[in-house]
């Protein structure tokens, strides 16, 4: 009959010592910083300089001349869609075809440099966003 009292103890002492961790603790980020907004779920781009949490047109199709230049700008968007201000890196498919400068932020400008297709691919803490077919023509 004593083993039976003492084993709820013993498993709430266990619980308590494991929820109040030190390493937990590292884990769970402040309650400061869920008010704001969540971690990162996805990248919008769009064609042009964009306020953040503002929508704008989509830059996949989007024809430019050789030697034309164009702005995109990025945002980051968490898992409720709240914006999230990010600088991420610009990477271009064909870097023969077409410049980006500067290479990482939430706003580049794209020049044409010679006639093909090209995509840009948008990355930020691992959440990457590619814009299909810019034509240089």
């Amino acid at each position: 009959m004593n083993k039976t009292r003492i084993l709820p103890f013993i498993f709430c002492a266990f619980i308590f010592s494991v929820s109040c961790s030190p390493n937990l603790r590292k884990t769970i980020p402040p309650p400061e910083d869920l008010l704001k907004h969540g971690p990162l779920a996805k990248i919008l781009v769009y064609s042009g300089n964009v306020a953040p949490g503002q929508s704008g047109a989509n830059p996949s199709g989007m024809t430019l001349d050789i030697s034309g230049s164009a702005a995109l700008s990025a945002q980051g968007r968490d898992s409720n869609n709240r914006p999230i201000k990010i600088s991420p890196k610009w990477t271009a498919s064909k870097p023969e075809l077409i410049e980006i400068t500067p290479s990482s932020g939430d706003i580049v400008l794209v020049k044409g440099l010679r006639e093909g297709t090209a995509e840009i691919v948008v990355e930020y803490e691992g959440v990457r966003h590619t814009v299909e077919y810019i034509f240089v023509k």
